[in-house]
């Protein structure tokens, strides 16, 4: 009869040990923190990259949570630091390696985000001049559409990075040269060395500038100016 009741006891402890982790399992997977993971897990381009350096995840999860706790007043969130860091360390890596038409692709997505944004969200366009969209989720329907086409781009640059090898890219000099065979003015060169205090109208105008220089350049020097842009 003891040992009746015994077994009874541990089967109900199990029973109850299963439904809390259980229950850990479903906060884990559905809290803030592990949706937002999740959001950044499922983007072209950051999820790829995160999938390839696993460590970073602890890393995000980490800013995510005390950003949830004390969100960033002002400057670059501490989740958008880190993917920031991931950029700089993993995927510029990779699109210095990646070929011409990949990186010449990747070019094209971004013209066509940039006159969008253009027309429709000019904070939203100097925000990318300088470095990337905080919130890609604020955008219209068409500019959230845009921007994952240009991160799409980017990972296929990413993936041709990941299987190739050292590909040419100009040094500053050699971008700024082809520049002005592109067509670019002194007073373009002066915007572009005061760029941080540009109206975002004149930001948002430089940027399509620039991003638009592949295709006035020489066949052979479109890859390598496309990868000097975008592995920066």
């Amino acid at each position: 009869m003891k040992g009746r009741k015994l077994a009874t006891s541990i089967v109900v402890a199990l029973i109850v040990l299963g439904v809390v982790w259980g229950g850990y399992a479903l906060y884990q997977q559905f809290s803030p923190t592990e949706k937002a993971l999740a959001e950044l897990r499922a983007m072209p381009l950051v999820g790829l990259a995160i999938a390839d350096r696993p460590d970073v995840q602890d890393r995000l999860r980490t800013a995510i949570r005390e950003e949830e706790r004390n969100p960033t007043t002002s400057g670059p969130s501490r989740p958008l630091q880190v993917v920031g860091e991931l950029r700089r360390d993993v995927i510029a890596p990779m699109l210095r390696k990646a070929d011409d038409a990949s990186v010449v692709a990747a070019m094209a997505a971004r013209v066509e985000l940039v006159r969008h944004l253009q027309k429709a969200d000019l904070p939203a366009c100097r925000e990318f001049a300088m470095g990337g969209i905080s919130r890609p989720d604020k955008l219209d329907d068409e500019g959230q559409r845009l921007f994952r086409d240009v991160l799409v781009a980017m990972e296929a640059a990413y993936r041709s990075g990941r299987a190739g090898q050292p590909q040419p890219i100009p040094t500053r000099q050699q971008a700024g040269d082809m520049l002005r065979d592109a067509g670019f003015t002194k007073a373009d060169f002066d915007k572009l060395d005061n760029f941080a205090t540009l109206s975002n109208e004149a930001s948002c105008e430089m940027e399509l500038k620039v991003d638009g220089v592949p295709p006035l350049l020489p066949a052979g020097e479109r890859g390598p100016f496309s990868r000097f842009i975008v592995a920066r």
